[in-house]
């Protein structure tokens, strides 16, 4: 008795079943294929695209006075804004909008005895709002 790997792999099954198999007869085909044709012709497009229009303006009229019509709107616009945010093209950022100067470039402050008039910082006069300037008498030196 020789091994199971030692045999010879001739054998194929596959091809051994396809050779046996029966064929149909002609008149059977030929039957077959006619009737196919005739319940092919009897079926009506017409009659599923008004079934199916019937349906859905029944559901159209069951959903309007809960007002999911108005609900569905604005979820189509929404859909179109979102779309276009995303197929919208961005341009590169110049160097006055990156994170680094939003953190970096604060605005300058003016200094003691001074305020912002404009752009520039100007001497105050004493007592006006915005100058810095001590009432409370001599600092504590204990």
């Amino acid at each position: 008795m020789k091994p199971f790997w030692s045999r010879q792999r001739s054998f194929n099954i596959e091809d051994e079943l396809r050779r046996a198999k029966p064929e149909p007869r002609s008149e059977f085909v030929l039957t077959l294929a006619e009737r196919l044709r005739a319940q092919r012709h009897g079926a009506r497009p017409v009659l599923r695209v008004a079934l199916a229009a019937a349906l859905t303006t029944a559901l159209l009229a069951a959903l309007a006075p809960v007002g999911a019509l108005g609900s569905a709107g604005s979820a189509a616009e929404g859909l179109v804004n979102a779309a276009t945010r995303v197929a919208a093209t961005h341009t590169r950022p110049l160097a006055g909008q990156t994170p680094a100067t939003n953190q970096y470039n604060k605005k300058k402050k003016c200094p003691k005895g001074t305020k912002k008039k404009g752009t520039k910082c100007v001497k105050a006069k004493h007592g006006t709002k915005g100058a810095r300037v001590s009432r409370r008498g001599p600092h504590f030196t204990g």
